[in-house]
């Protein structure tokens, strides 16, 4: 006897509808890639660094796969702020070298480059 109707565990009504789903996408849509796949392209995505299809894969998944999605904002956020937090210590950092020290690092270079016939 098949149960029809909402709800249940089998493959009528709602309950079996997001069964359906979940086992079709476990099976991969076409051009679609796993969670696994999009945590290896995340860098590059982010980057700038990935070809068309590539990118289009990344952001397909993050429409189909929430948990990806969030993961992707926060990381995002989390490369921004380190960011940000590197260039202001690395510009307390450049206030505090002797200006003498530039000075011979410049010169070193104007020489460098003058021995090897370039301008500089």
């Amino acid at each position: 006897m098949s149960h029809t109707g909402s709800g249940g565990d089998g493959m009528d009504g709602r309950g079996g509808l997001w069964k359906r789903i979940r086992h079709w996408m476990s099976w991969g849509l076409h051009g679609a890639m796993t969670c696994e796949e999009f945590d290896r392209g995340l860098v590059d995505y982010l980057d700038g660094n990935l070809g068309p299809v590539a990118k289009r894969q990344i952001e397909l998944h993050t429409v189909l796969c929430p948990h990806c999605h969030r993961y992707l904002r926060a990381y995002d956020r989390a490369r921004r702020v380190a960011g940000e937090a590197l260039r202001e210590a690395d510009e307390e950092a450049l206030k505090t070298v002797p200006e003498d020290l530039v000075q011979a690092i410049l010169a070193a270079r104007r020489n460098g480059h003058e021995a090897a016939g370039d301008p500089g």
